[in-house]
């Protein structure tokens, strides 16, 4: 049986009122723009690899995200193989008797909703099974690590001429993990299972619009992040403690009305193509346990600052934290 690792790159709408968004709707949420792979040896060492780019057919124009990240754009798809071709060529060059590995449970999902909408259901495949998963488990990790922190914690070092996000690229560094882990064959317990992808415009809470700031630093300090308002009365909320970073690009905070009690308060930025920090702010009532919650990671949250001051002399540098994250939020249903 051989090992291959299979990393995918997508686009997406530029706007979920966009007229092909409306036409295709939740049946494709993201188009696959790009497969990568890399088959391993017996030795776990790579013995071959693939990258083979897709021509978009529903969401023509590349997100400007995306093309910041991955370095596609439309110019360069051009010519590309439509998605069945791309498919039947990976699963050529594949072979017989292998099993898929991926880095996480977001490329499952993408893929065979992919596979649904373009009709692909007559190529088989094997189960994608998660290497995050068994990594985060054989370390005894409490939250999924990211392939960047897998490879740090590992010490392993990216080449500089191999970007993340980069379909191959992430695949070949993922193999790297891969081999230190002690028994690989586990992954085998870890297949996953796609999940429905929806827009989360269903979710039962009110977001304000993008607001833009030059820094993550003056966003956290506005006005509109320290005094929100109660989506129910209007009334300026009170913060409950400072706001926790969850990830690079989303921070969460408690905040109290007077008429409506606790609220929980989600901040989430992204960068546009001119270099703002785009800020939007989702509130819903906060239950016990998100009060708990955030009460405990603020008091986590001092107590590594005070360590990571005394080492550094610092603090870490929110923007530039926000330009190197590598998150995805993926809408399940």
């Amino acid at each position: 049986m051989t090992y291959i690792i299979l990393d995918l790159e997508w686009n997406q709408p530029i706007s979920y009122q966009s007229s092909v968004y409306k036409k295709v709707g939740d049946k494709l949420i993201f188009e696959m723009i790009q497969i990568g792979a890399v088959k391993l040896a017996p030795d776990l060492s790579i013995a071959d690899h693939i990258s083979i780019p897709i021509a978009p057919t529903q969401y023509l124009r590349i997100h400007p995200r995306i093309r910041r990240m991955t370095g596609l754009d439309s110019e360069t798809l051009a010519g590309a193989p439509a998605f069945r071709e791309a498919l039947e060529q990976f699963t050529k060059w594949c072979g017989e008797d292998y099993v898929l590995l991926t880095w996480g449970c977001d490329d499952v999902s993408v893929l065979y909703q992919n596979i649904a909408f373009f009709g692909c259901e007559d190529i088989p495949l094997p189960p994608l099974c998660d290497i995050q998963r068994l990594f985060s488990d054989v370390h005894q990790l409490k939250d999924r690590s990211g392939l960047k922190a897998a490879m740090e914690l590992m010490e392993i070092q990216a080449d500089e001429s191999m970007a993340f996000h980069n379909a191959l690229n992430d695949a070949w560094y993922t193999a790297l993990v891969f081999r230190t882990l002690p028994d690989p064959a586990a992954a085998l317990r870890y297949a996953q299972k796609p999940k429905q992808l929806i827009h989360p415009r269903r979710a039962a809470r009110v977001k304000t619009p993008g607001e833009v700031f030059p820094t993550v630093k003056e966003a956290l300090q506005s006005d509109s992040a320290l005094h929100p308002a109660c989506p129910r009365c209007g009334r300026d909320l009170t913060l409950d403690g400072e706001y926790i970073k969850q990830s690079a690009d989303r921070y969460i905070a408690i905040a109290r009305c007077k008429n409506h009690g606790r609220l929980l308060i989600r901040l989430r930025f992204r960068v546009d193509d001119d270099g703002q920090r785009i800020m939007q702010r989702t509130t819903a009532p906060a239950t016990a346990a998100n009060v708990a919650y955030v009460h405990t990671k603020q008091l986590q949250a001092k107590n590594r600052q005070e360590k990571y001051l005394a080492e550094h002399g610092h603090l870490p540098d929110p923007d530039e934290e926000l330009m190197n994250a590598e998150a995805s939020s993926m809408p399940f249903d």
